[in-house]
């Protein structure tokens, strides 16, 4: 009986050709669109959970209460871990990570010098890691490593990488030494695997803790409570038992303890889950956080999108049910139930369903390759590696085929036989009717224009960060770390640069205005008589920082060379709150008390300029001189001249200067631009399946036309007999269309309105959502329905009424 059913729903679709492909076509986009958010949900949700302990483990992150205002972030003080495990004894285990960034590694080959710039970084931690985090050592003793100064473990690819092992060899990097920062030189200890790309925790050479006291000026022998730094984490693993809620009460006694007295009130550590970090971007983390409303956004496209797929093919199965009436007459007058009519029905439809499901494979394989860059890894289907993805692939073969075929058999199945044998079934009667065909159609195009909408507003977002003034120059300035705090050195090679008629000016500074590198610390105005602190970014840098940026001074000086850390320049936001606001003169000389190395005295206001993206408002913002935390070196070039020929003079005065340096600089704009690099992805992300929407939407209209114009053949012949124009008549076929799309973008408009004004809430820096963004995605919906429709309705048009008329 099955293979009765196959070969008549093979037969059936060789005859419809164009029928099978419109929908084979759709639901292969939907399908592979969903399989592909699928694969970037379940990745996304994989983050660290091969850890063994990932249920037990929390990071103590830190808060600062300021006014009112609650600051967070991911950095604890060094002591704060050594303090845990002896206050608290129940804790099974703690560690320290101290992550720096983009640093560089020598290694001795014979007589020459090997160097490597690790943008990975490197961490400094404990042998209390390998107890916390599941840790696969290839070479070395788990029990042992980092307990010995000067130690290291590396991963397997960086051992490859450092001393040009080949795969398998990776145990002979053992005790090979390396030099870091062209500062300490340690000692192999251990070889570990490689960790998963989905961890939070992409360390691939671990040093031992107290190592960075060499590199690191706020290590201070890790014994500053009052020196805080994002990169420095404490994490401690816990029983079962584990009460989060009355563990964070403790840690208020924690720091009433290791503080002054009523500390609490200002200052707070709190636990946060393992499995919260790579959805968290109030506290931050190592690479990147991924938030919980794209991963939900992106779950009820892919339903949308399985939903337009479905819709499709109801809408193609309804109008050509009049043309099989009488293949259905025949086989209910030989006897055939209207049960078994169903089951042949259903196994055309998930034989459909199957054959878009395998072309849906090639399509998802495509997008993963288009789209690596976007979701930042290179997916693949990977079948057989487990039973996850092949289980949601069988579920949407059978979730598609029902919701697909469902209605369409029911209504094949019950044509009345008499009629079917007579020719008598209509379009109209029996291809689910003139008002569920149009209800399907506002369906699809509901959902296509709602996708177009969200991205055509996303997109002007996007647009509006790029462009937005920042309140400080961004472009021709090319910036690079720093590698000494030499001042004498620092400043022969500044010297250097301006001899070079390209180079308009050069600056040292901790980091650029938006740079990652930031130092927070509290300061107060005694004349506001205010108990508690505010907290200000303090941002060290040179006499030329303001000049290079373009920053705007409104009153008093710059800093100058011979300032001390004691001498600030405020932002307007600090001047207001002072009470300066319309006087920014009267605000020098004041004096302000500080966290930051003593109290300070003001030389200058400055404009305000966005320190931080464009999420968050203005910060408060301090300006000061500190040598001894330069870590950044930016270089501008003059108007007009050849940039190439500035970053060749760049580089030639480097080798001279700093000569046991790699260099590696960067256009500062580009750097800006990667702030937005999720908000970016979801913009490409939301243009790639709205066009996908549209062709769904486009195949199911071009059938559905296809379908009607042949039904109306007869009555486009009369209308021409009795005057009609083929204008008039294209206009009365596509009349129908846009009528649909009105209505479909009546409820799409208010929707996406109320979800894309959410969405936007959460920048304090916004576009307003207007009437223009509705008016374009209503007119580019209104075209490509024109478009789809045009073809068909003018050829059915244009038909000779003799050649339709002729059997009447």
């Amino acid at each position: 009986m099955l293979k009765n059913y196959l070969k008549t729903a093979i037969r059936n679709l060789s005859r419809n050709k164009i029928y099978g492909i419109l929908n084979v076509l759709g639901l292969a986009l939907g399908i592979g669109c969903a399989l592909v958010i699928y694969k970037v949900i379940v990745y996304e949700n994989s983050f660290d959970k091969h850890q063994e302990h990932y249920e037990n483990i929390y990071r103590v992150v830190g808060q600062g209460i300021r006014a009112g205002d609650v600051s967070k972030g991911m950095g604890t003080p060094h002591p704060v871990g050594p303090a845990l495990r002896e206050d608290y004894p129940d804790i099974e285990n703690v560690v320290r990570t101290h992550y720096d960034y983009g640093d560089q590694i020598n290694v001795i080959d014979g007589v020459d010098i090997k160097k490597f710039l690790l943008e990975e970084g490197v961490v400094y931690t404990e042998n209390a890691f390998f107890k916390i985090f599941s840790t696969e050592f290839l070479a070395g003793d788990s029990k042992t490593a980092l307990t010995e100064p000067n130690t290291a473990v590396i991963s397997a690819s960086q051992s490859r990488k450092l001393f040009g092992l080949s795969e398998g060899e990776e145990s002979k990097a053992m005790g090979e030494t390396f030099n870091v920062g062209n500062l300490i030189d340690y000692k192999v200890v251990g070889v570990i695997a490689d960790p998963p790309e989905a961890t939070n925790f992409p360390f691939t050479v671990l040093l031992e803790y107290n190592g960075q006291a060499a590199s690191n000026p706020y290590f201070g022998e890790g014994k500053r409570w009052n020196s805080t730094a994002s990169n420095t984490n404490t994490y401690i693993l816990v029983g079962d038992d584990f009460n989060q809620e009355a563990f964070d009460t403790k840690l208020i006694d924690f720091v009433e303890k290791h503080y002054e007295e009523g500390a609490s009130e200002r200052r707070r550590f709190v636990t946060q889950p393992l499995a919260d970090i790579h959805f968290d971007d109030e506290y931050g983390n190592y690479v990147y956080s991924t938030s919980p409303a794209l991963i939900k956004a992106l779950g009820i496209i892919a339903i949308f999108l399985v939903l337009t797929a479905c819709i499709n093919f109801i809408n193609l199965a309804t109008a050509q049910a009049a043309n099989r009436s009488k293949e259905i007459g025949i086989r209910k007058a030989i006897g055939g139930y209207s049960r078994q009519l169903v089951i042949q029905f259903f196994t055309e439809i998930t034989l459909i369903t199957l054959v878009a499901l395998f072309c849906s494979l090639a399509i998802a394989e495509f997008l993963f390759v288009q789209l690596e860059d976007v979701i930042s890894t290179r997916l693949t289907l990977d079948l057989f590696s487990g039973f996850e993805t092949i289980g949601f692939l069988f579920i949407l073969l059978v979730l598609v085929s029902f919701l697909s075929g469902f209605y369409p058999s029911i209504l094949l199945s019950g044509m009345n036989t008499v009629k079917a044998l007579k020719s008598k079934i209509t379009a109209r009667e029996h291809s689910g009717g003139l008002n569920l065909r149009k209800a399907l159609v506002v369906a699809q195009f509901t959902i296509s224009q709602f996708l177009i909408i969200g991205t055509v507003i996303i997109s002007a977002q996007m647009r509006y960060f790029i462009e937005k003034d920042l309140g400080f120059e961004k472009e021709a300035i090319i910036k690079s770390y720093l590698p000494e705090r030499d001042e004498v050195k620092n400043a022969r090679f500044k010297a250097m640069m301006l001899e070079n008629p390209s180079i308009q000016d050069v600056t040292f500074s901790l980091s650029s205005p938006t740079g990652n590198s930031n130092s927070h610390s509290n300061f107060n105005y005694p004349p506001l008589d205010i108990e508690e602190d505010y907290n200000a970014s303090f941002k060290p840098a040179d006499e030329h920082y303001m000049t290079l940026y373009g920053l705007e001074l409104l009153a008093g000086r710059d800093l100058r060379k011979d300032d001390s850390s004691n001498y600030v320049i405020i932002n307007q936001q600090i001047a207001d709150l002072m009470g300066f606001k319309d006087n920014y003169e009267g605000a020098i000389g004041e004096r302000l008390t500080s966290g930051w190395r003593g109290d300070k005295k003001v030389i200058g206001v400055m404009k305000d300029f966005h320190s931080q993206d464009l999420s968050e408002g203005f910060q408060y913002v301090m300006l000061l001189r500190d040598p001894e935390v330069y870590y950044e070196v930016a270089f501008k070039t003059k108007d007009g001249v050849n940039v190439k020929q500035a970053i060749t003079h760049f580089e030639d005065t480097w080798e001279k200067v700093y000569p046991e340096y790699v260099q590696n600089w960067q256009f500062y704009d580009e750097e800006l631009a990667e702030n937005y690099e999720q908000e970016q992805s979801v913009a490409t992300l939301m243009t790639t399946f709205s066009a996908v929407s549209i062709i769904i939407g486009c195949l199911g209209l071009y059938g559905l036309i296809a379908f009607i114009s042949a039904n109306r053949t007869k009555e486009v012949g009369i209308r021409k007999v009795l005057g009609a124009s083929v204008l008039g008549i294209i206009g009365k076929f596509t009349k129908e269309v846009f009528v649909l799309v009105i209505v479909a973008f009546l409820i799409a408009a208010p929707a996406a309105y109320y979800i894309l004004n959410q969405w936007l809430n959460d920048y304090e820096f916004r576009i307003a959502i207007g009437f223009e963004f509705f008016a374009l995605a209503f007119l580019a919906t209104l075209l490509i329905a024109a478009l789809t429709v045009s073809h068909r309705t003018i050829s059915t048009a244009l038909i000779n009424p003799a050649t339709t008329l002729k059997d009447e």
